[in-house]
């Protein structure tokens, strides 16, 4: 499955190039021409931008949880290391490699190119040269396509451009692919202070692209902490300080539960075989009293009670279960320190989950609670990749030349 989404020109073009300068982040890159790849748990996503506008979205439904399960040994063969040609074999990761390599083809093909040279007013209609490739979330981790350490929090653009790799993958891209790290919050004292730490891939940009964005639009106070949410496979929250940079982080595995248990045990039977894209939010309010009450595990059975019951019919038996995964997930997120009361909060990632994780928030946090925008939380990504990419490119220039394939452990005076 696949979807490829292009901006073309339209009559309104000039009042839409005003509201999507309105939203950019002031943050140039050194690109005019730029392809931002993202790859997470079910999902590879490539985005072609122009400058800081995106021009193209491509999208396939396969992520790192593919070559985790193709892997005949399950213990996450190691990719190759950053700036080496990836080796022969290793053929768990066909299936991303083969995503990547077809979202890269969507958003580069000439017809593509040619109607976003003509959104730019382009007379000579000549088909753009992508200068750079950046690759964020778990395309850079150990299941992914090169592993790249994580950077310790705090972090911010400094510290995260510092740590970018490059990787070079001919069987996908002749260009070398720039690889973003991702940010990793160490453990606190005492024998349950692993609990404490956390991981992220790909949340950093966005991140950071929504922080830089709002920042732009003057939505954000930037001598407050900050917080933002991204559900999603997994929902992550994540504490930025005044100067924008990412102290700590907290991660469930809710998006994955909410499948997994939709699609692998009894509910199955109760439940559509697509989960709606609509909840209704009257019946995800009433899972959030069954969760409050009785539990995750009992909401889960009484799926099963709301079918044989003729309770509710199955789309709404969906809201449910998906209003109750919400629901016991944010009840446990507001217990962490991240979201001590009055700190604002910034919602992200996908509907429904965005609006239903923002309402839940409301009731159970004393601060502001704002989903982003649907612009935003889908540009967010991209926008953070290439101002993380950019600033690595204002410390030593292109990452084609000689030497360049590391990570830079300091500033160069």
């Amino acid at each position: 499955m696949f979807c490829l989404r292009i901006a073309l020109p339209s009559p309104k073009g000039k009042e839409k190039a005003k509201n999507m300068a309105d939203l950019q982040p002031t943050c140039p890159t050194p690109w005019t021409w730029a392809i931002a790849l993202d790859g997470g748990t079910t999902n590879t996503r490539a985005r072609l931008m122009q400058g800081d506008r995106i021009i193209a979205t491509a999208r396939r439904t396969v992520g790192v949880r593919d070559t985790l399960l193709a892997d005949p040994a399950r213990s996450g063969t190691p990719p190759p290391t950053a700036g080496l040609a990836s080796p022969p074999g290793q053929p768990h990761r066909a299936r991303l490699i083969q995503a990547v390599r077809e979202v890269l083809d969507d958003v580069s093909r000439a017809d593509v190119l040619s109607a976003s040279t003509a959104r730019a007013d382009d007379p000579s209609g000549a088909r753009a040269r992508i200068e750079s490739i950046v690759a964020a979330g778990m395309l850079s981790s150990e299941i992914g396509l090169v592993a790249v350490p994580h950077v310790e929090a705090p972090a911010g653009l400094e510290e995260l451009a510092r740590g970018v790799a490059i990787g070079h993958f001919p069987e996908i891209v002749e260009r070398p692919i720039y690889f973003v790290p991702g940010v990793r919050t160490a453990t606190a004292d005492g024998p349950d202070g692993w609990f404490q730490a956390d991981l992220m891939r790909g949340e950093e940009c966005e991140t950071l692209g929504a922080y830089a964005a709002l920042r732009a639009r003057g939505e954000l106070e930037t001598d407050r902490w900050q917080v933002f949410l991204w559900p999603g496979s997994h929902t992550k929250l994540v504490e930025v300080d005044p100067s924008g940079r990412i102290t700590r982080s907290q991660t469930s595995l809710a998006g994955e539960l909410l499948q997994a248990l939709a699609r692998h045990t009894l509910l199955a039977a109760s439940l559509p075989e697509t989960l709606p894209d609509q909840v209704d939010h009257d019946i995800a309010a009433v899972a959030a009293r069954a969760v409050e009450s009785q539990g995750l595990g009992r909401a889960a059975f009484l799926v099963r009670i709301a079918a044989l019951g003729k309770i509710f019919n199955p789309s709404e038996r969906a809201s449910f279960w998906i209003g109750a995964v919400v629901a016991d997930d944010v009840n446990n997120l507001t217990r962490h320190p991240i979201l001590m009361p009055g700190r604002p909060v910034w919602v992200g990632g996908r509907q429904p989950l965005r609006s239903l994780y923002a309402a839940r928030l409301v009731e159970r946090h004393s601060g502001i609670v704002v989903p982003l925008d649907d612009s935003l939380a889908e540009s967010a990504s991209a926008w953070g990749a290439m101002q993380i990419a950019g600033r690595r490119f204002q410390f030593d220039g292109p990452l084609d030349h000689p030497g360049a394939d590391q990570p830079i452990p300091d500033h160069p005076d």
